[in-house]
């Protein structure tokens, strides 16, 4: 991995490292430097206040933990917690049934597990991810087989779909990426077309939509992410969602070793211990009652930033298909252009906004040039599994330009920015117009 890329989880705790260093001088006093000067040359920076803090509590969060720690019930066979948001997720949803996970990671995992995604399968899938979505088609020993991606909405690209289909793919797995959605018309007819499962990583999706309908719930199976960064956290959580009664079952059974969900049901089939406890669930339901005002306010003041940033040359913004109705902005998605900041390189371009008190970092690197890749195709199972000629075919195949444009210009906000004022916000286009205006410093 690139050095001087971050990763998401890690850029969120440097960033918040830095901007509370920036609130701490803040509170000595003024900071000294000249306003029109780049902070990063010793200017005064834009903002020296914090952002809101993500997640956020109440009492109600504490109320429900201490309920579930006194009743003595914790875990998944007899929580009280665990059922209610199970049910309360798929009724909003409008989806048949939920099962709930210990995080998204485990919930793909099932997924592919109960769809019986196993050695020498493909799986079709978008390189622009967290290395989770990777990760778990690779555990199951199949072959993920990359889809280029959609410069403007950074999803894969529909249409780069069908060419790489082969007898041995097994399922198409879409990921929604930063709460925006894949374009699922066609990533559905052409499922259809070929008899093929869809899987929708809809991790970061909570409550967007395509077509009215919520992300997670049109295609044969859904996931979904409680980490605490997400929208709807629980620090680690996750659920996978479905139409199909049989598969919800199975999703059952193999969260509890391949039991059986009926009563006196013996170990019917191969599954692992993906139960949970049952705190987590009851911070979610918690959560859930103050769901919708944050998301809205989140939605509004993406809207009012998209709004700003349009007078910043240089920037351009992630865009959402017509038939997407609600993004949910877990992250807001940009693209740098340095020939518009005077040739300065995005990490330079990342550095002089943090120096404003702009939490920004750069997006997802190319995880398909991951040297797990390799290390997997190199392993004893999977030198067992696929022969050399499958192996070297797939190296010589793992090429992607645009995914690799993305990847080298993306960058992204954190919902932090979002969930406060408008003031806020205005911080935030103030930052970019004033490095934009100043790139020549850089």
């Amino acid at each position: 991995m690139r050095n001087d890329i971050l990763t998401r989880r890690k850029f969120l705790e440097k960033t918040s490292v830095g901007l509370a260093a920036v609130s701490v001088a803040s509170k000595a006093g003024a900071v000294p430097g000249n306003p029109n000067v780049l902070a990063v040359k010793g200017g005064t920076p834009v903002r020296t206040k914090d952002f809101p803090t993500w997640p956020q509590t109440n009492e109600l969060d504490e109320a429900n933990i201490l309920k579930s720690l006194r009743n003595h019930r914790w875990c998944t066979f007899d929580g009280e917690f665990i059922p209610q948001f199970e049910k309360a997720w798929a009724e909003r949803l409008k989806v048949g049934g939920c099962v709930i996970t210990p995080c998204g990671t485990h919930a793909l995992h099932t997924a592919l597990e109960i769809l019986g995604i196993g050695p020498g399968d493909e799986v079709l899938v978008s390189p622009y991810t967290y290395i989770a979505t990777l990760d778990t088609i690779m555990l199951c020993y199949a072959l993920p087989v990359f889809v280029d991606s959609d410069l403007k909405t950074f999803q894969l690209d529909p249409d780069d779909i069908e060419h790489r289909i082969t007898e041995h793919t097994r399922a198409i797995l879409p990921v929604h990426i930063f709460g925006g959605a894949a374009h699922m018309d066609k990533v559905l007819a052409i499922a259809e077309k070929h008899h093929l499962p869809v899987i929708e990583d809809a991790c970061q999706g909570h409550m967007a939509e395509w077509r009215g309908k919520k992300i997670g719930t049109l295609g044969t199976v859904g996931c979904f992410s409680f980490q605490e960064t997400k929208n709807l956290p629980a620090g680690e959580a996750g659920a996978l969602v479905s139409n199909h009664e049989d598969l919800i079952a199975k999703a059952l059974a193999f969260r509890d070793f391949g039991r059986s969900p009926k009563a006196g049901g013996g170990y019917a089939t191969r599954g692992t211990k993906y139960r949970i406890s049952d705190f987590a669930a009851a911070v979610l339901m918690a959560q859930l009652t103050r769901f919708d005002p944050i998301s809205a306010l989140r939605e509004a003041n993406a809207a009012y930033l998209r709004e700003g940033l349009k007078s910043v040359p240089g920037v351009a913004l992630q865009e959402s298909y017509p038939e997407s109705g609600r993004h949910n902005y877990y992250c807001f998605g940009l693209r740098y252009d340095r020939a518009q900041f005077s040739g300065a390189s995005r990490e330079q371009f990342i550095k002089a906004l943090n120096a404003e008190g702009i939490p920004i970092g750069a997006g997802y690197t190319p995880l398909n040039k991951e040297p797990f890749i390799e290390e997997n195709l190199n392993s004893r199972g999977f030198r067992a599994i696929y022969s050399p000629e499958r192996l070297d075919k797939y190296r010589k195949q793992n090429h992607y330009p645009r995914n690799d444009e993305l990847c080298a210009t993306s960058m992204y906000l954190s919902q932090q920015v979002l969930i406060g004022s408008k003031q806020d916000v205005d911080d935030v286009v103030e930052g970019f117009a004033k490095v934009q205006k100043n790139a020549a410093m850089l």
